[in-house]
């Protein structure tokens, strides 16, 4: 069986309300790519000694967009030839004036090519954007890859994004209509009127988000007189609908129904390398994170793999972790499968 791809982006809160424009096509190759980041141990995660480049394939991007090979082809090549001089504007606090932010520009890319005939993207990452990406910290948010890539507005994505930097309380905080604009890179001359904007914009945003995502979202305008002065989000997780597992050994020719059901297999003791395996996979899973965002939050990566190796170590921590081992690929031994 073919790997999964890695599907959990995590970006810091800087990188979300940074200022950029960007295609659908670059996004959509970026996201894979931040997964790819997000994926690697965290003592992987520099410059020095992440892989030189970083391969991304249109089969890859085709079977996650929903898209023919061809169109995968055509999108990743057009990607390629402008997100190297695409770049973000966000904001840091500097130690020499701790009482203003300083503007920053930085690329997303430090080298990025295309193999002809291939349909294949290569690409390295900046040394900024290695900083302010794929790291499990506080100030870092995370969403599944799976669930933004059904947007096909860019205005969508970015959204999408802010709503997730604000996921522990479901409502993104008041926001001004030009900061708005500013992070969606829209220019002065475009949706200049507040009527277009959220025509054209928010309300087509907000439309895609509730339709293709795991959320529903709404926002309210905030005025200064009569004048539309910013917008507030909030948002809710949809109902998971829980699938109908059938029974495959049971006698559907009996209409009396089995009110002794088996209790489901339990995760068995684990060797110590055996820990160490699950437990990183655990930590680049996204429901688990998720899930246990109360446990890893702030949390560097080495503290947090002690932590779950010291859970899977632990019977009952083990059972209450069994659908999370399962997902990430947990196989029972032969002598109890049978």
């Amino acid at each position: 069986m073919a790997q999964k791809a890695p599907d959990m982006v995590v970006k810091s809160n800087s990188l979300i309300e940074a200022s950029y424009t960007l295609t659908l096509n670059e996004i959509r190759l970026l996201d894979i790519a931040l997964a790819e980041l997000s994926s690697y141990e965290e003592c992987e995660k520099h410059v020095t000694t992440l892989p030189e480049m970083i391969h991304i394939r249109a089969e890859e991007y085709a079977e996650l967009y929903g898209v023919t090979k061809d169109m995968a082809y055509l999108a990743l090549k057009e990607a390629s030839e402008q997100l190297f001089t695409r770049y973000f504007t966000y904001y840091v606090k500097t130690e020499h004036f701790p009482s203003h932010k300083e503007v920053r520009k930085a690329r997303w890319v430090q080298e990025i090519g295309y193999v002809e005939g291939q349909g294949v993207v290569t690409m390295s990452f900046s040394k900024r954007l290695v900083e302010l990406a794929g790291k499990l910290k506080s100030n870092f948010s995370r969403y599944h890859l799976e669930q933004k890539a059904p947007l096909t507005s860019m205005y969508a994505h970015r959204l999408y994004e802010m709503m997730m930097q604000w996921r522990g309380s479901k409502t993104v905080p008041y926001i001004t209509y030009f900061e708005l604009r500013e992070r969606f890179g829209i220019e002065k001359e475009e949706y200049d009127r507040v009527t277009n904007f959220k025509a054209r914009v928010l309300d087509q945003a907000i439309k895609q988000i509730n339709e293709h995502t795991d959320i529903t979202a709404t926002y309210e305008q905030v005025k200064e007189g009569r004048s539309v002065a910013g917008f507030t989000f909030k948002f809710k997780s949809k109902q998971s609908k829980k699938p109908v597992i059938k029974d495959a050994n049971k006698n559907v020719t009996n209409a009396k129904s089995d009110t002794t059901k088996r209790p489901p297999k339990a995760i068995p003791t684990m060797s110590a390398p055996q820990r160490n395996t699950f437990a990183n996979k655990l930590l680049n899973d996204f429901e688990f994170i998720r899930d246990y965002s109360a446990q890893t939050i702030g949390k560097d990566r080495s503290t947090l793999l002690e932590w779950v190796e010291q859970g899977l170590a632990d019977d009952n921590k083990r059972q209450e972790w069994r659908k999370y081992l399962l997902m990430v690929g947990y196989k029972f031994p032969e002598h109890i499968k049978k």
